[in-house]
């Protein structure tokens, strides 16, 4: 048997891959969802209709973009388990700068962030997540 056939994926790994599935899924929902706002009257009044166009089309290809991700993650490659973590820190990071930016003292956006990075990230980088990359 080869080597890639003889390992099972530890379930800290699937539930990491499950997690990013229903990420990018939900992500390519909002995107949609926002592209629709562009018909609203207030953006038509306002000249916004292009930016919320981008905006949306901009979250539907992050959402397939965490999609293949986890599909290279549940395939136990190296460089999606590094994309990944790139890909969630960055998105902690617009969360802290929305925080600043926004300056209504809203912490939701940062723990959630927190929350779905860590239940991400520590799976794929600690235990048998750790492993089943070495193996690799």
């Amino acid at each position: 048997m080869t080597k890639g056939l003889s390992r099972k994926r530890p379930g800290v790994v699937t539930f990491a891959v499950v997690l990013m599935y229903i990420g990018g899924i939900a992500q390519i929902g909002l995107g949609i969802l926002t592209i629709f706002l562009r018909y609203t009257p207030e953006a038509q009044s306002g000249g916004i209709a292009l930016p919320i166009t981008l905006l949306g089309a901009g979250m539907i290809l992050f959402g397939l973009l965490v999609i293949g991700l986890a599909s290279g993650v549940a395939r136990g490659s190296d460089a999606a388990r590094r994309g990944t973590t790139a890909v969630m820190l960055l998105s902690l990071a617009f969360a802290v700068v929305d925080l600043i930016v926004a300056a209504d003292g809203d912490w939701s956006g940062v723990i959630v962030q927190s929350i779905a990075a860590a239940a991400v990230l520590v799976p794929l980088w600690t235990g048998p997540g750790r492993r089943y990359f070495a193996a690799r």
